[in-house]
C-alpha cells in the first residue's frame, strides 16, 4: 500500500493506493495549517480504510513548485514515515501530476500553480499513452506563458474566473480549459504516478530528495 502526500500549495491532499486501486483520497483547503491539519487527516484517512501506518510499503510526496512551507511540511513527514517505516520514498513533480490528471491525447497540456505576485508555474506536457514533459519548470507571467502558445491548448490547475479571463483574453478559442471540479488538484492521480514508479523500483534517496523551488521563496496565504 502506498501513501501519497500533496502539501505543494494552500490545498493539501493525501490518497492511498493498493495495487493500483485508489482505495481513499481526501483533499481540502489548509491554507498555512500543514503542519496542524495533516497528521490528523492522515489517522483518519487510514482509519477509515481500516489499516495502520505497519500496512503501508511507501510513501509519495508532491515536490511542487508550490509554497516554501507547504513543501517543506509534506517533504518532512514524508521523509520521517519513510525512514521509520524503513520502506522507499517517490517525489513527483506536482506540474506532471496535474497535467496527468487530464491525460487528454492531441492537446499540448499547460498547469499551473500560483506562486503569488502574480506569477504562476508552469511548462508543457503532453499524453500519449502516459505523460511526456515537453518543456522544464518555468516562473512566469501569464502574458508571457500564453506569447509561447501558438495553437490549442489545455490549462489546468490554479484557474480562478480572473486566471481563465485573462487567459482567453489573450489566447481567445485557443485557449481549452476543464471544469472547476476537474481541475482541482487531486493526490489519487500523484498516487497513481508514484505507483507506477514504485513498481518499476524508480525510488528517491531520502537524504537528497528536495522540493523544487522557482525563483524567491512566496509563501501561500492563507
Amino acid at each position: 500500500m502506498l501513501l501519497a502526500i500533496d502539501t505543494a500549495t494552500t490545498i493539501t491532499g493525501l490518497a492511498l493506493c493498493n495495487e493500483g486501486e485508489i482505495l481513499a483520497e481526501c483533499v481540502w483547503t489548509s491554507g498555512r495549517h500543514h503542519s496542524a491539519q495533516l497528521m490528523p487527516q492522515m489517522d483518519l484517512l487510514l482509519r477509515h480504510v481500516g489499516v495502520g501506518r505497519e500496512s503501508l510499503r511507501a510513501v509519495a510526496v508532491a515536490l511542487g513548485p508550490g509554497s516554501w512551507s507547504g513543501l517543506r511540511v509534506g517533504l518532512s513527514v514524508a521523509k520521517g514515515m519513510a525512514l521509520a517505516g524503513d520502506m522507499p520514498i517517490i517525489g513527483v513533480s506536482s506540474l506532471e501530476a496535474l497535467a496527468y490528471q487530464q491525460q487528454r491525447g492531441g492537446l499540448p497540456i499547460y498547469p499551473l500553480i500560483r506562486l503569488g505576485r502574480d506569477r504562476f508555474a508552469s511548462a508543457e506536457f503532453a499524453f500519449d499513452n502516459g505523460i511526456e514533459r515537453r518543456s522544464p519548470d518555468r516562473n512566469s507571467g501569464l502574458d508571457a506563458l500564453c506569447a509561447e502558445v501558438v495553437d490549442r491548448a489545455l490549462f489546468c490547475g490554479d484557474l480562478n474566473a480572473a486566471v481563465r479571463g485573462q487567459i482567453q483574453a489573450i489566447l481567445g478559442e485557443r485557449a481549452i480549459f476543464p471544469s472547476p471540479a476537474a481541475t482541482l488538484r487531486r493526490p489519487g492521480f500523484l498516487a497513481e504516478l508514484a505507483w507506477q514508479r514504485f513498481q518499476s523500483g524508480a525510488y528517491d534517496d531520502s537524504v537528497a530528495l528536495e522540493p523544487i523551488y522557482l525563483g524567491e521563496a512566496v509563501k501561500a496565504k492563507g
